[in-house]
């Protein structure tokens, strides 16, 4: 024992004489015990001073705080996406009139769209006959508020087993004007997006080979003129339908007039004429994203845009994916039932994410999705498909597959908060906030609304630009037409009061009038006299929606403790409580090694002198 005390004292002595490490020296050097058993406890004293620190700057560097820098306008701003939807879903003027008789001219109106009501949509008269029938007893204001929820269901059923673009805002005709950074720009910058509740919706895309900032170093913009097709002037046609009383039914209750479709369709939200903008990354699917402002009709609007891009750094009580972790194909558009349906792939959100789940919550329970959310299938694989061979009269398997999906669609939106909050770790870690900012005034002025009239709105119907072939589009009722849908949606802006109508049909000959259609074309072309102002400036809005600055502002978050800086302090601390550098650390092995070696060679002796 002895031996080996003196091995340890006499390597640890010749430590000490070349060791940088403070108080080593003073302990093995030192003669006087009370001068050593000081230095001995000044040094444990110090070392425990030391781990506790350590142990700080361990546990600082393992939380991973971060720390945020906003700069103002540092970075180039980029134009988003900009999805346009009408409030009203179903064409309010396609739908303000059934027939009219003009006595004078034996023209009997009846328009296509609602021989289209009344052949295809009229399939359906059978569907929960029970259920819109009128009980006993049953007050009017009682049937009508059920009979909405279920001609709801019924109306759904229509829009995914049919073909409903043709009623629902087109392109073509929404669009009056457009100039993107004073450039024109036309119907073929937008792409149709279809979504239950607006039926159409056109998201713009900047064409690439245009400029990207504004005139004059300003940033980029994009002015159009819209109508907003909210007509309302024309009563609902049902109420003097052959003098008869309203049958029961979704038929000639509801689907009969334009009104009711449109409240139908825009659930508990108040019937205003006007637009939903939503302001979206091009690679974020529209209605997912909360940006979004509600245009008014007769007005003129400027969105401005301050767009922040945010790069956040993912932690323990925010976690965030960088980069998104996978893309959805959505959906964006179909006809002809399941036929030609066109998706478009989209990086996913957290909503996204929560879709994906409820969707299927809803499969695993139905064998079906749901069409009121954003779906990835063909139409016949949705719930409240019906194949033609069932719109007359649906088999129970239709009908019990429905009623499935009522039941878990509700219980799938009630689970909405928790999903989110289970894919909270699914967002984005960059992403850009677009944050705008609206003000609006009363639009057009009284003495422009003839000038929009003329400049505007007649030339779509002179050219008819809606049924150009280069577009690609399939028409479903008005495939065969030889009048467009301008020609029928102004004509009853333009059709004024009768006298009027006299007046300008005098300056032509009758005999030149062969057709419903040159009717209301020299309708349209020349009553610029006979428009009703006040009612055409309910059909219109102005729209400019500008960046602000070309440049965005940058939202940064950084880690605020890197490892550099830790390794830093953790040399500092050795330094400051022990007087540890990199060299003494390796002197402290380089002890241990030799104490190591000279203890097991002393053992190697002392077994020899026992053999001995």
């Amino acid at each position: 024992m002895r031996t080996r005390l003196r091995t340890v004292t006499g390597a640890a002595q010749e430590l000490a004489g070349i060791t940088r490490t403070h108080g080593l020296l003073h302990i093995f050097l030192s003669r006087s015990t009370a001068r050593r058993l000081f230095w001995l406890l000044l040094f444990v004293a110090a070392l425990i001073g030391c781990t506790v620190h350590l142990a700080k700057l361990v546990q600082k560097f393992t939380e991973r705080s971060v720390e945020s820098q906003l700069k103002l306008r540092s970075e180039r701003a980029q134009f988003p996406d900009i999805t346009i939807c009408n409030l009203k879903p179903a064409s309010a003027s396609l739908l303000s009139l059934k027939d009219f008789y003009e006595s004078h001219f034996k023209f009997r109106f009846k328009f296509e769209v609602f021989d289209y009501f009344e052949n295809f949509w009229g399939n359906f008269v059978n569907w929960f006959k029970e259920d819109t029938q009128r009980r006993p007893q049953e007050s009017g204001e009682s049937y009508d508020s059920r009979l909405e929820k279920v001609c709801k269901k019924v109306l759904d059923v229509m829009w995914v087993s049919g073909d409903t673009r043709d009623i629902s805002q087109l392109d073509e005709t929404m669009l009056l004007s457009c100039r993107y950074n004073s450039e024109p720009c036309s119907h073929r910058n937008f792409s149709l997006v279809q979504t239950s509740r607006f039926w159409n919706c056109y998201t713009f895309h900047p064409d690439p080979r245009q400029s990207s900032s504004g005139p004059g170093g300003r940033g980029a913009e994009l002015d159009m003129v819209l109508f907003t097709d909210g007509n309302d002037k024309f009563p609902d046609w049902h109420g003097n339908w052959r003098n008869e009383a309203l049958r029961d039914g979704c038929m000639f209750r509801k689907f009969s007039r334009s009104k009711a479709i449109n409240r139908l369709l825009q659930s508990d939200e108040l019937q205003s004429a006007g637009l939903r903008i939503f302001i979206h990354e091009e690679k974020s699917f529209p209605m997912s994203q909360t940006e979004f402002v509600d245009v008014a009709s007769a007005s003129s609007t400027s969105i401005k845009l301050r767009p922040i891009h945010n790069r956040l750094m993912s932690k323990p009580s925010r976690r965030c994916s960088e980069p998104p972790i996978e893309t959805i194909n959505y959906v964006r558009h179909f006809s002809n039932a399941s036929l030609n349906v066109v998706t478009k792939a989209y990086s996913k959100s957290i909503s996204d994410f929560v879709v994906e789940a409820q969707q299927s919550i809803l499969h695993s329970n139905c064998g079906c999705y749901s069409h009121l959310l954003p779906f990835s299938v063909n139409t016949s694989d949705l719930c409240y498909f019906a194949p033609p061979q069932e719109w007359i009269t649906p088999s129970d398997a239709v009908l019990k597959r429905i009623d499935c999906h009522d039941h878990w669609f509700q219980h799938a939106q009630r689970k909405s908060q928790e999903l989110a909050k289970q894919f909270q770790h699914r967002m984005w870690c960059h992403f850009t906030q677009q944050r705008p900012w609206q003000q609006s005034r009363s639009w057009p002025p009284f003495s422009a609304i003839q000038e929009i009239w003329e400049n505007l709105m007649v030339p779509q119907v002179r050219h008819g630009v809606e049924f150009l072939p280069e577009d690609g589009k399939v028409h479903h009722i008005f495939r065969n037409s030889t009048e467009t849908r301008q020609e029928i949606q102004l004509y009853m802006l333009a059709r004024g009061y009768e006298g009027c109508n006299f007046n300008v049909l005098g300056k032509f000959n009758v005999t030149d009038l062969s057709s419903l259609e040159d009717y209301r074309r020299k309708i349209v072309e020349s009553a610029a006299s006979c428009i009703p102002r006040s009612e055409l400036a309910k059909e219109l809005a102005a729209v400019r929606i500008s960046l602000q600055s070309p440049a965005a502002d940058a939202y940064e978050e950084m880690y605020k403790y890197h490892w550099t800086e830790a390794l830093s302090e953790i040399g500092g601390t050795l330094g400051l409580w022990l007087g540890i550098s990199v060299v003494s650390t390796f002197e402290l092995l380089e002890f241990i090694y030799i104490l190591v070696q000279k203890c097991r060679r002393n053992d190697d002796d002392s077994d020899i002198e026992e053999e001995s």
